[in-house]
């Protein structure tokens, strides 16, 4: 018997580190990942710009060519208007190479184009042409002279068709003689005219139409496939598939090449703008050159030894997956209460193997870094563990390289909970506004998670200071607020799966030496779909008091739309200065919401503003702008909360169109009722508008056993 198992135990290692040996190879690790949820003077700066492009910081975008209305009256001299804007070429480029192939990339990115029109003669004239395209080009020399109009600044009459080693996916909006359309998405190689085309208006789409259009573009270096997704930005069901092209990227492209975004106009001019851009690749083996594109056929020997290899993995996952079938059976049966496993081998074993997984530190390591976790390295206590500060290059000579070192308990569950899931969430996760997680360690019965060190330690030192030695003034307060809803968009819509925090608040908002927002705690994350089809029930409250939207006790549902009132409260908080619930005052003013919006009812918002900020320059439209989209992100209603995308354009754009809000604050009803004989019960949350206006859902719930009520106040 005990040869037999230990024959068993011998074939799991020896499949399992098979599958890791087939994985290893199929990705060497090496990633690129940036993401420009807005732009700004400091991230402008990892770019290129070309010819017209230029960045325009009171709205946060890129204009590739000349904006009319940004830059001069068309109505007044259209004769000087018109010779300003034809004939006009933009490009703007990410400023670093990138190695193209062998690899798989996504990218995600938001375009703006209008058509101009005008009656400046007295008739009406529509403007439109000629369009803009994401570029993969060989390097970030001028382009052509004579690639505007139709050319798109990829191309010119002497090397139309030929080989230019770039490749382009226009949104075209002007139809030429060899276009099927003037709305219309390609993919050019060889020349302006598209190998092939897919018309928009299919999709329910107008490229032209003044409407911002979010884009998706994925490559697959292993199957050698181009797919084009499109969507309106405000449309949250789902992207259209619009092209899927057979591709081989080696044969296109150079190997490194620079990645961006190109326009013209001709004769006709309208605008082209990028309003956001995401973009994120991972290296392939160079055996993924070889692989032929789906739907190919292949030589026999190739195609022999692929069928073997794939024949030879199914096998191997397929014992793989029975011996841990039956290995997890042999647990469940062995221990009457299943309980997580904090073993050195099982749990240690299973962080180890996982995929993208943050390196793993030796507990020695990090006594030697915290100086023995000393109180003089101790950054502060709460949640589940106390925060050090740690060298790791301590007693080495060598130079600082300091971290933030998180002790977890292991004898608390919730230590044991937060402490996976913070490992399993951000450790995939990468975007300047997130603290990066650097690694992990579980020796000794201690759980310990290494982040990289933030100077400026959390936001709330700087809101709740009394005694006035620590603060920020407005500029810098806006930009953290503009930087942490930066850092939710990511979560929310740009990353593989959508990320509720379920935790944003203060203490969780940390600050770098530049005083830049970086949003950390990943303990009580939750991974979800996109489209919301399966939503992270939890039977257990997660959260802080204050921060927690009503309908989360009552739903057990982690959504965007909770993250989004607790990103509400943070907006107050960082403009009035005072916490989510004051103590020591009159009872009237405790509740931080119900304060703010009581002085919106009577027209005196602006008296809330942190005191700590008078006599400085700040600006009050600013400011209040600020205090509403507060307001409205926290309403008790979720379907009245604007999504973090709306959030940012009110943040950034200054004239982007604010919420509506009621007079006063909505009031919140839920009540939980059992149905008789039945194993589930029905909740019913309605809120009622202050000018009587109501609405309200129907939500399936976990069985209660009795009615609960609650009600959350108007003023």
């Amino acid at each position: 018997m005990i040869m037999l198992k230990s024959l068993v135990r011998a074939l799991i290692i020896l499949l399992l580190i098979l599958v890791c040996s087939s994985y290893a190879e199929q990705s060497n690790g090496n990633s690129t990942n940036f993401s420009f949820a807005y732009f700004s003077r400091n991230n402008s700066r990892q770019l290129i710009y070309m010819g017209n492009a230029s960045f325009s910081p009171a709205d946060g975008h890129i204009d590739l060519t000349p904006d009319p209305y940004g830059t001069m009256n068309i109505s007044s001299n259209e004769t000087a208007t018109t010779m300003a804007l034809q004939n006009c070429i933009g490009r703007v480029l990410y400023r670093q190479q990138l190695t193209m192939w062998p690899a798989s990339f996504t990218t995600v990115f938001t375009i703006f184009v209008k058509n101009i029109t005008t009656n400046g003669t007295g008739t009406q004239k529509n403007y439109n042409g000629d369009g803009i395209a994401f570029v993969i080009v060989p390097n970030n020399k001028s382009f052509l002279a004579k690639s505007y109009g139709g050319f798109l600044g990829l191309f010119d009459p002497s090397t139309n068709g030929n080989s230019t080693r770039q490749l382009g996916i226009e949104f075209d909006t002007f139809q030429n003689e060899f276009d099927p359309d003037n709305n219309h998405v390609g993919i050019d190689i060889q020349g302006i005219k598209s190998n092939v085309t897919a018309n928009m208006e299919n999709h329910g789409m107008d490229i032209k139409a003044g409407r911002a259009i979010q884009v998706r573009v994925d490559y697959d270096g292993w199957a050698k496939s181009l797919q084009i997704y499109a969507r309106y930005a405000n449309n949250t069901s789902g992207y259209a598939s619009i092209l899927n092209h057979t591709l081989e990227l080696e044969n296109t492209v150079p190997r490194s090449a620079y990645v961006g975004f190109s326009a013209a106009t001709g004769n006709s001019y309208e605008i082209h703008r990028i309003l956001d851009w995401n973009f994120s690749s991972v290296m392939l083996p160079e055996s993924s050159l070889n692989f032929p594109p789906v739907g190919t056929g292949t030589p026999g020997g190739l195609r022999r030894w692929v069928k073997i290899g794939i024949l030879m993995g199914s096998i191997a996952v397929g014992l793989v997956v029975v011996g841990l079938v039956g290995f997890v059976v042999w647990r469940m049966r062995k221990k009457k209460q299943p309980t997580l496993t904090l073993g050195r081998g099982s749990f240690s074993g299973e962080l180890a193997i996982m995929q993208n997984a943050p390196h793993r530190y030796s507990y020695k390591q990090l006594v030697a870094a915290t100086d023995n976790f000393s109180e003089a390295e101790l950054l502060g206590t709460g949640g589940f563990g106390s925060v050090y500060r740690g060298n790791l290059n301590a007693g080495r000579n060598e130079q600082v390289n300091l971290v933030a070192v998180k002790k977890v308990s292991a004898g608390s569950r919730q230590g044991e909970r937060e402490f996976i899931s913070e490992i399993i969430s951000i450790g995939r996760l990468r975007h300047r506004h997130l603290v990066k997680l650097h690694g992990w360690c579980h020796e000794r019965d201690e759980l310990l998670l290494v982040y990289e060190y933030m100077p400026n330690g959390s936001l709330d030192k700087f809101l709740y200071d009394r005694t006035g030695e620590t603060t920020l003034n407005w500029p810098r307060r806006h930009r953290i607020l503009c930087g942490l809803a930066s850092a939710l968009l990511y979560l929310h819509e740009e990353w593989e799966q959508r990320v509720v925090h379920r935790d944003v608040k203060p203490s969780n908002v940390m600050l770098d030496g530049e005083f830049n927002a970086r949003l950390g705690d990943f303990g009580l994350a939750r991974l979800v779909e996109h489209d919301d089809s399966n939503p992270a029930v939890t039977t257990r409250l997660a959260g802080t008091p204050g921060y927690m939207a009503p309908e989360c006790s009552y739903t057990g549902k982690a959504t965007a739309e909770s993250d989004v009132f607790s990103f509400g409260i943070v907006l107050l908080e960082v403009a009035t200065g005072r916490r989510v619930v004051e103590r020591g005052i009159v009872l009237a003013e405790r509740n931080l919401a119900e304060w703010v919006w009581g002085l919106y009812s009577q027209d005196r918002l602006l008296q809330c503003v942190d005191p700590k900020l008078e006599g400085s320059d700040y600006d009050e439209e600013q400011i209040r702008r600020v205090l509403i989209l507060g307001l409205a992100c926290s309403h008790p209603d979720p379907q009245l909360r604007p999504t973090v995308r709306q959030a940012i354009q009110v943040l950034i754009n200054p004239s982007e169109e604010l919420p509506q809000l009621p007079s006063t604050r909505p009031m919140a009803i839920y009540v939980v009722l059992p149905p008789a004989g039945a194993g589930f019960s029905l909740s019913t949350s309605s809120s009622i508008m202050g000018g009587g206006a109501a609405s309200s859902s129907l939500m399936a719930e976990t069985s209660v056993g009795s009615i609960t009520t609650s009600i959350t106040k108007g003023r």
